[in-house]
């Protein structure tokens, strides 16, 4: 039934883009300049531009909202294989994450990105200007995202809601693929600790007015287990596939088709015993990813453009594991289906006046046993934007959007930026962003509890019984419920406000740059996860509930430079401090209690013993250095992490981590990258990472202990 369901959806889609497709490329006549077709070819433009801050090409000297950018070069030069570690090397950002065994449901949830101290919840992710679907416990399993095939990645901090909606309350990051016209076949082999293989082979082919890009991804590991005294391993061994198809075809100088088209594949194979019993539990996990996504790029004339989106994903996962006779032990299926039609126009007014507009719809459709029954969600939506120079040094940035929410009140999002240009080496910007997010089908309705009781679980509020779990308590199936399970009520829509203020200095010949952002987010009703019981293996269950006001504050520091002809390095440091309004002001008025140890007497606690937000670190740093030695094509890429400590769980009820045992340990992650290229053709990488060896099973069981990789890359161009 639900094959059956997901199968017509396609079709009707399918039939739909092609009927929205046939008028628009047939109406293409005339022969103006192309501006559209020149600004494709992306890395022949003198200085980087982006896209993602504005909805439009822009030069990020002067975008004014808290922009950067991941170069291609930057992400082969440091062997990275997948998107989660391209992320979790950015300032400013925490690769969240959650355990990787199908056994207690890693593999659904997967790894979320934090940025600015917001929830991943908070952080649209796109690829190619459109949203990925497939969120399973407010993240996304960004492992499912191979590099290979990436261009650039846009990161966008701070909320960005007036364009992009909801999601996007934190902060937008947007994966550009490949899409040079030129004729390039690029082939990848690696192979590292844990019997991992990975390989990609990729082909550019300029055909006349075509235009075709071809990539394939296979990758394939035993995992890795950081308790060999337990029977379930942390990462559980997998195997991916991935491809992606993109043809453009120019039907005249006006008027082109963007048509891209990609699959992914993976399998989790879960083998393990119950509590060390004799009991045999095996089967498998699979991921099946597939997005068919138009774009048709229309110029009317030299001030007016239109682009016409269309996208249609779908996402399940299907988890079955079975006993040793034969018996289902669980099964699991998510079905997400999205589809999406936009349509923007860009309005030359005057040269000092640029207007974008734009509407569209999306259908979201979600099918899974974790809900008792068929979600579905539409949402309209209009927006609207304006740059306005002022002057030569002052450009004024507003903008609207307005969503229509089939399950909750419509609601306005309003921007307002600005940048001025103090000299030719100096700029200031200055943003402000209302953002609206109503609770989504996971806050409200999930009740994943797994049977095997050996990992985290996660209710909805609307699923979650504080009776239930009273009776789990007396069956032993957790051994303690924590005070927050019993403030557990109806969710409300979250309201936000979200300002930046930034400093960036550019020294002559780029021989160094340097940066701050100071920002303050302030959330109202904020729907914040935490711990509501604790199970015997020490893992939690988690639920979802509003806070009455909360907020995430900061400042982040970057400095990047030269150092003769060889050396270039860069710094990034941020300060987060992150609470709920209410605990600071009782704080204050010496109302709040609390436990220096968990045998402790209580006793009053001051502002100075607040660590904020759960899931939190106010310090992160990183600092990179790349030696290079021109005459024998060779470099050596060193990049340190570090991720201060953060509260996991409120074990003395009064709201916040206090006690050393309510912390997750900071630590240091640092990788090694050597590269010798061979006659321009062929490279050589040989990778150490995680040097210092942390491991973490509880809080990041995504870092594996000290594991290398050796890569083989060779490039042909003129094929």
């Amino acid at each position: 039934m639900i094959s059956h369901l997901c199968g017509v959806n396609i079709k009707n889609i399918l039939i739909c883009l092609f009927g929205f497709l046939t008028p628009l490329v047939l109406m293409s006549q005339g022969a103006y300049s192309d501006t559209l077709i020149l600004d494709e070819m992306l890395n022949m433009v003198a200085e980087e531009t982006v896209i993602t801050a504005t909805r439009a090409d822009r030069s990020l000297s002067n975008v004014t909202v808290p922009t950067s950018i991941i170069k291609d070069k930057t992400i082969q030069n440091a062997g990275m294989v997948k998107l989660s570690d391209v992320l979790q090397e950015q300032s400013g950002i925490v690769v969240t994450a959650s355990a990787g065994s199908s056994a207690i449901g890693g593999g659904v949830f997967g790894n979320g990105v934090q940025i600015q101290g917001m929830n991943p919840d908070y952080t649209l992710i796109m690829l190619d200007g459109e949203p990925i679907t497939g969120r399973q416990g407010g993240v996304l399993d960004l492992t499912r995202f191979a590099v290979g095939n990436i261009q650039k990645v846009e990161i966008v901090k701070g909320p960005s809601s007036s364009l992009y909606g909801s999601e996007a309350m934190g902060g937008v990051i947007n994966i550009l693929t490949d899409q040079r016209r030129q004729n390039l076949t690029k082939l990848s082999l690696r192979y590292g600790s844990f019997q991992t293989w990975d390989f990609f082979g990729s082909i550019n082919k300029e055909l006349g007015r075509s235009s075709l890009y071809a990539f394939g991804h296979y990758n394939r590991s035993n995992g890795y287990d950081l308790t060999p005294e337990t029977n379930i391993k942390t990462i559980d061994p997998h195997k991916d596939v991935a491809f992606q198809i993109k043809w453009t075809y120019r039907f005249s100088e006006r008027t082109r088709l963007v048509w891209s088209n990609r699959f992914f594949n993976g399998i989790q194979t879960s083998l393990f015993s119950i509590n060390n019993e004799t009991l045999t539990i095996n089967g498998n996990g699979a991921t099946t990813d597939l997005n068919i996504n138009p774009v048709v790029y229309h110029r009317w004339n030299d001030k007016i453009n239109s682009t016409l989106r269309l996208y249609g994903s779908l996402y399940r996962y299907d988890q079955s594991l079975l006993q040793e006779d034969g018996g289902t032990y669980y099964a699991d299926d998510f079905i997400h289906q999205y589809y999406r039609l936009e349509q923007q126009n860009d309005w030359e007014i005057k040269k000092n006046i640029q207007l974008v507009v734009g509407a569209g719809y999306n259908h979201q459709i979600v099918e899974t046993n974790r809900y008792n029954k068929i979600q579905n969600q539409h949402i309209s939506y209009a927006f609207s934007q304006a740059e306005i120079k002022v002057n030569k040094n002052l450009t004024v940035v507003p903008g609207l959007r307005y969503d229509v929410n089939s399950d909750y009140a419509s609601r306005l999002s309003p921007k307002l930026s600005a940048q001025y240009k103090i000299n030719q080496k100096s700029r200031i910007n200055a943003s402000y962003g209302g953002g609206f997010k109503a609770p989504d089908f996971r806050q409200l309705y999930l009740s994943y509890a797994n049977p095997a009781a050996q990992g985290y679980r996660i209710f909805g509020a609307n699923e979650f019984s504080v009776s239930a779990m009273e009776k789990e308590l007396a069956n032993g199936t957790i051994s303690r419920i924590l005070p927050e399970a019993y403030n557990i009520t109806t969710l409300l829509p979250e309201i936000s406000h979200g300002f930046n203020l930034g400093y960036h200095y550019q020294a002559s010949a780029q021989v160094w740059t340097w940066e701050i952002n100071l920002f303050y987010n302030d959330i109202q009703n904020l729907i914040n996860y935490l711990p509501v019981a604790v199970q015997p293996n020490s893992t939690y269950v988690f639920s979802y509930k509003n806070t009455k006001r909360a907020f995430t504050s900061g400042i982040e520091c970057n400095v990047s430079g030269l150092i003769g002809k060889k050396i270039t390095w860069n710094a990034g440091y941020q300060f987060l401090f992150t609470g709920e309004q209410a605990t600071v002001k009782s704080l204050m008025e010496d109302k709040v209690f609390g436990r220096k140890s968990p045998t402790g007497s209580a006793e009053i606690m001051s502002l100075r013993d607040y660590t904020g937000l759960l899931g939190r670190s106010p310090h992160m740093a990183n600092v990179k250095c790349e030696y290079t030695f021109p005459k024998q094509n060779f470099s050596i890429n060193a990049r340190a992490i570090y991720r201060g400590r953060w509260g996991v769980v409120d074990l003395d009820g009064n709201g916040f981590a206090n006690m050393n045992e309510e912390f997750a340990t900071g630590f240091v992650n640092m990788n090694l990258t050597a590269q010798k290229t061979i006659k321009k053709i062929y490279t050589v990488q040989l990778n150490a990472l995680n040097v210092f060896n942390h491991k973490d099973e509880i809080n990041t069981p995504n870092v594996a202990g000290t594991h290398f990789m050796a890569t083989f890359i060779c490039q042909f161009s003129n094929l």
